[in-house]
């Protein structure tokens, strides 16, 4: 080396030398030392999903009750219910659907857009686990004896969202929905479904601003604090890796590391997952509170996250916080999960640890139940002009103290009336006690919202302190029945619709995710000037009021997929299927369908995606008319 040099260093330090006989320096430059990584042990376990639970308190989650969207996929059916609208952006929501039977329920379609591939939602009915989809829909049908004939039945979702997508061409692609996209009742499309959705603890006000938004997501175990450093986990059962679970939901595994790496250089580590991929389940891994990846078992490629130094302390006390989503009740579980080295150098590399702030017992004890709990007792459906009850039940839980000076109101959209049928105070309720407020709730004339929210106000004294507590329902409007002749569809109001990717459009193909980015209808080189353009699995319900005969329409794949896809076209008339395609598939010259549709109070149309998932699945309905009168 160097023949004028008097000194030589190496990533900093002096390097010992001899002169050669050529005058030259040489010496030795040291490499890393070898690297022992721990066994990861002393793991400990806990069930979570509470949310799954009819009894959940969830009066403190925002109701999903807003007409318009920021997101660019439009609005399928009222009220919109994405994530983003209400201020939950990354991770986890959870949509909580109260709703009361007629008898009709037979089951509940859901669709949701989680990005990407890696779609994934879960579903319970009163608390019994419905299945889990991986391909952003799905039918689940309610089991015997599971729906109440009497009060609420909730229907908990459990929705991910693996990210927005760039703006890369300018599309505002960034700004699709995610979590719910819609929902509706199988067999009671008249029965309305009141949602309640809660992601990332804060909102867009977060609680945790060091790690920022991407290192949190709505779990129950987030929003609780048990991803971070410090959380009291004593009383978690300990379990040995892997293992086994056929509990459906969420469950977390937490253990600690210690680690002591050599000094002066530079050693990658990460966390390794080893498994069956047949087992179905998502794993989202914390590191000293830090997110650093999702591992989704059944889908993969990615098994191995990197830890960067500074999130991990390579000499100190590392936290390992791993939920566990399972998505089935057979194969869930957690794999082997290892410490790797990706390469160890010598280097003057110095990496500053970051702040991880500890669990906080204050800052992330979770919100306590109301001291009063308030019921909403609306219809299902409102027509214009037509007045109905509305009833709230105000009860003093029998583990709480006394309420007195209670008060109660109803808020209305505008336009509607709200007169008082009843007193609407009381001066006293003791544990376990219960009063009734009623009013007579007048709709204004001429065509009301799809949705429409009502709010039920109790305001109390308890514990010397003033208290609030209140429930809100949406109503849905009935459109009105198609006038007499011929009548097409697109022209129609909607009584709900749901779509496979993107809205449903009016008039042309249904494009991409956003609204109004589709194509004229298509089909085998024929074009149509009228129709809907889907993407299963999709359907469009419409109010008929029993005065249309006829249905008819021309059905196939939008040419825009280039000869892709396979759907099937049916027409369900009040819950009974009135007809239902073979495949169709791209290409393949368009289906004629001419159905009886007469006294039908309610037409579903629906898209299936022919039992191969719903890629490329665009479904036109061409021309599709209905005959009424």
């Amino acid at each position: 080396m160097f023949t004028s040099a008097g000194q030589v260093t190496w990533n900093g330090s002096a390097l010992e030398t001899q002169a050669t006989d050529t005058g030259s320096l040489t010496g030795e430059i040291p490499v890393a030392a070898p690297v022992h990584l721990p066994t990861l042990t002393n793991w400990k376990h806990a069930e979570e999903s509470p949310e799954a639970a009819p009894g959940f308190d969830d009066s403190s989650w925002q109701v999903a009750d807003k007409t318009t969207t920021n997101s660019v996929s439009g609005v399928n059916s009222l009220p919109v219910l994405y994530a983003d609208d209400y201020g939950f952006h990354t991770g986890n929501t959870w949509y909580r659907g109260r709703f009361r039977a007629t008898g009709k329920e037979t089951g509940v379609h859901l669709v949701s857009d989680s990005g990407g591939k890696a779609q994934a939602f879960s579903a319970w009915l009163n608390g019994t686990f419905l299945g889990s989809s991986t391909t952003g829909s799905a039918d689940f049908a309610f089991p015997d004896g599971s729906v109440k004939s009497k009060g609420d039945n909730v229907i908990s979702v459990l929705t991910v969202n693996m990210g927005h997508e760039e703006d890369y061409n300018s599309t505002n692609g960034n700004k699709t929905a995610r979590g719910l996209t819609s929902a509706s009742l199988v067999g009671a499309p008249l029965t309305s479904v009141t949602w309640r959705l809660q992601g990332v603890r804060g909102g867009e006000d977060l609680q945790d601003t060091v790690r920022g938004p991407l290192s949190t997501g709505g779990l129950y175990g987030e929003r609780a604090g048990w991803s971070l450093p410090g959380y009291p986990d004593g009383d978690w059962s300990r379990v040995s890796l892997p293992t086994a679970d056929t509990r459906p939901g969420v469950s977390w595994y937490r253990t600690d590391v210690n680690l002591d790496l050599p000094r002066g250089q530079d050693t990658s580590l990460g966390l390794t997952f080893t498994d069956d991929p047949s087992r179905k389940y998502r794993a989202t891994i914390f590191v000293n509170g830090w997110q650093v990846g999702n591992y989704v078992n059944y889908l993969g490629p990615q098994s191995t996250f990197p830890v960067p130094n500074g999130i991990l302390n390579p000499n100190g006390r590392n936290s390992i916080a791993i939920a566990v989503w399972n998505l089935d009740g057979s194969t869930g579980g957690l794999g082997k999960v290892s410490l790797t080295n990706y390469g160890s150098y010598a280097s003057s590399l110095r990496v500053a640890q970051n702040d991880s702030p500890r669990y906080n017992p204050r800052t992330y004890a979770m919100p306590k139940r109301p001291g009063a709990d308030v019921t909403l007792d609306v219809p299902n459906t409102a027509q214009s002009g037509e007045a109905f009850t509305a009833e709230a039940t105000v009860q003093v839980p029998k583990d709480k103290p006394s309420a007195s000076g209670l008060t109660a109101s109803l808020s209305a959209p505008d336009g509607w009336s709200v007169s008082p049928t009843s007193p609407m105070s009381v001066e006293r309720l003791l544990p376990g006690g219960s009063a009734t407020f009623t009013w007579k709730v007048q709709p204004p004339t001429g065509q009301l919202p799809p949705a429409s929210a009502l709010t039920a106000t109790v305001h109390y004294l308890q514990n010397g302190r003033q208290a609030a507590g209140g429930d809100e329902r949406i109503v849905g409007g009935i459109p009105p029945a198609p006038p007499a002749g011929k009548n097409a569809v697109s022209g129609l109001p909607f009584l709900s619709s749901t779509n496979g990717w993107g809205p449903v459009e009016r008039d042309s193909s249904v494009g991409e995710q956003a609204a109004g980015d589709g194509r004229p209808i298509t089909i085998a080189g024929v074009g149509y000037p009228k129709g809907l353009g889907t993407n299963s699995i999709s359907d469009v319900e419409l109010y008929l009021a029993g005065k249309c005969t006829r249905m008819t329409a021309y059905v196939g794949v939008d040419d825009e997929t280039g000869g892709a896809g396979t759907v099937t076209f049916s027409v369900i008339a009040d819950g009974k299927t009135l007809v239902t395609t073979p495949t169709i598939r791209g290409k393949q010259a368009a289906v004629p369908i001419d159905v009886d549709v007469s006294g039908a109070q309610v037409v579903d149309l629906k898209v299936g995606d022919a039992g191969d998932g719903n890629g490329n699945d665009h479904g036109d309905w061409a021309v599709p008319t209905l005959t009424c009168g």
